[in-house]
């Protein structure tokens, strides 16, 4: 008599009860956002000034299409700005404030602020 194969065990779904607190319930998946609001309000939450509302507009539509939640399943960067790693956004990388504050911190540390982060972004196709 053959042993039967062990079952590959599949991974539940993410559970996005808690989403938005930062904070996991326990399981492995990341805590997606699912509180509301508005492109708009998400950049004045996270301190983005109105003069650079427009450049974080740019690159956010092509970065995520604005989903709070998007992940890139080869790379693992996520949010609307699609932090890499993930873990690198204190708070939660799926919260659109939090991960708006740290992109300002990233396309000041490296493009000199949102406008530099916008012309790399036009010249290279990413950022």
């Amino acid at each position: 008599m053959k042993p039967k194969p062990t079952p590959t065990p599949t991974p539940a779904p993410a559970r996005s009860k808690d989403a938005g607190s930062g904070s996991s319930s326990g399981n492995s998946g990341p805590v997606l956002y699912s509180g509301g609001g508005a492109p708009a309000e998400w950049m004045a939450a996270a301190g983005i000034s109105e003069a650079d509302m427009g450049y974080v507009d740019y690159i956010v539509s092509r970065e995520s299409g604005w989903n709070p939640n998007a992940t890139n399943r080869s790379s693992g960067a996520c949010g609307l700005v699609q932090a890499l790693p993930c873990s690198k956004v204190p708070g939660n990388g799926y919260d659109p404030v939090d991960n708006l504050r740290w992109g300002t911190g990233y396309a000041t540390g490296r493009y000199g602020g949102w406008a530099g982060a916008y012309a790399f972004w036009t010249a290279n196709h990413w950022w």
